[in-house]
């Protein structure tokens, strides 16, 4: 059986499971109906398969995206941040902190930095912990890591100074 998911791996949505008949027949059986439900868009579809013949075509962008991803992931680590365990692209950064916390580090980094990733919370981290997860690209340059690294240390030392604190806190300068 083959796993496969279209939200990190192919800047998407959806995912696709790959085997043989019989067993593709079981799990159309047998797992919940809203799993077979809904069927990717269109134009979903027609960028993965592009987004493959491009993986497939052009490996120089494989390597921009790792030489992209390790200044990131060890600039962060050099700079002293909590990257957990991970062994792909996205690279989780991980805080001590609670939701109003996150989500006031969130508003900085969109309105005041200019740099997007997604919060992860409790249930998916234990209380107390606050994750988030950037997904560096090909795109990406070592310029852009830099000033995400330094981005980042200037949230952790707003939010280890209480500057992210309370509930109505937005955009700190």
């Amino acid at each position: 059986m083959y796993f496969g998911t279209f939200a990190k791996s192919m800047a998407g949505i959806g995912a696709f499971v790959a085997s043989e008949k019989k067993i593709i027949d079981y799990l159309r059986y047998t797992m919940r109906s809203q799993i077979f439900a809904k069927s990717l868009p269109m134009p979903m579809v027609i960028g993965a398969l592009k987004r493959l013949e491009m993986l497939r075509s052009m490996p120089e962008l494989r390597n921009k995206l790792w030489l992209i991803v390790k200044a990131l992931q060890e600039g962060l680590k050099a700079k002293g941040f909590n990257l957990g365990n991970t062994e792909s692209p996205v690279t989780p950064v991980l805080f001590p902190g609670n939701t109003a916390q996150v989500t006031n580090v969130l508003m900085d980094l969109r309105e005041k930095y200019n740099i997007f990733c997604s919060i992860v919370v409790y249930p998916v981290v234990p209380k107390g912990v606050i994750m988030l997860r950037l997904i560096p690209t090909a795109v990406h340059t070592l310029q852009d890591v830099e000033y995400t690294i330094n981005a980042f240390s200037e949230v952790k030392e707003k939010l280890s100074s209480g500057k992210y604190d309370g509930e109505n806190v937005i955009a700190v300068n």
